[in-house]
């Protein structure tokens, strides 16, 4: 019995070692009026990793109350 639990135990660490790359880019722009000038991150895991860098990436800016960021699962912004 204790093997199995050993065996069980060790399934779920290795299972809780995800690498895949995830889908979602973030677009911060320092000037939200202008979206032409744009830095991009991509590979977060959700939606909500992203709009997390989000929040950081736009507080850590000069003017942060002109900045926007944005979101996108898989592909550029629409």
């Amino acid at each position: 019995m204790r093997p199995l639990i050993l065996a069980s135990l060790l399934l779920l660490l290795l299972a809780a070692c995800d690498d895949t790359p995830g889908k979602w880019s973030l677009y911060v722009y320092p000037n939200a009026h202008d979206q032409s000038n744009w830095q991009r991150t991509d590979r977060f895991k959700s939606e909500g990793m992203c709009r997390r860098a989000g929040e950081e990436s736009v507080a850590a800016l000069r003017e942060p109350k002109k900045a926007a960021f944005r979101c996108v699962e898989g592909g550029a912004p629409g």
